[in-house]
């Protein structure tokens, strides 16, 4: 909805379309409040055209930008990080590492069956269902997991430096 002083601001400006313009003239000649409104917001935009736009001086941008060379630069926020947070993230870490150990050790058997090794060696002697036992696989996967994650560590200090 468009407020009465947007239309004639419309009409004044020259920016309403022809319908605009008739229902405005229609209003303005017959309703006295829009007339009143309308001879005021004119009698502004005289005023505002008569009006010599004031430029800055030639040389106004070269005195701000000295102003702000001589403004202090401002220093980079140097956070202090309480190394109680590092140590609790460190300690929860370790224990979740412990914690994980500690279930892989008591879920596996250490038995090493009898290594019978012989002179010969042929394909239907080589049985290595004996050898690789779940423990095994989980210690294996285990200690692979360690070395990926200081690999990791390692690609990522190397970026950082």
């Amino acid at each position: 909805m468009i407020t009465m002083e947007e239309e004639i601001w419309d009409y004044i400006d020259g920016n309403a379309s022809p319908e605009q313009t008739l229902s405005v003239e229609a209003k303005i000649a017959s309703d006295p409040v829009y007339s009143s409104l309308y001879k005021e917001l004119l009698a502004i935009d005289e005023q505002m055209n008569g009006m010599d736009l004031e430029e800055p001086s030639m040389s106004f941008t070269r005195n701000v930008m000295e102003q702000v060379k001589l403004e202090i630069a401002p220093v980079a926020l140097k956070t202090k990080v309480d190394k109680r947070i590092i140590y609790s993230i460190m300690s929860f870490f370790v224990c979740t590492i412990v914690a994980i150990l500690v279930y892989v050790f008591s879920n596996s058997t250490f038995t090493l069956p009898d290594l019978d090794f012989k002179t010969t060696f042929q394909t239907e002697q080589l049985d290595f269902t004996k050898y690789v036992t779940p423990a095994f696989i989980k210690g294996f996967l285990f200690i692979d997991l360690l070395l990926a994650l200081v690999f990791v560590d390692s690609l990522l200090r190397r970026r950082r430096a």
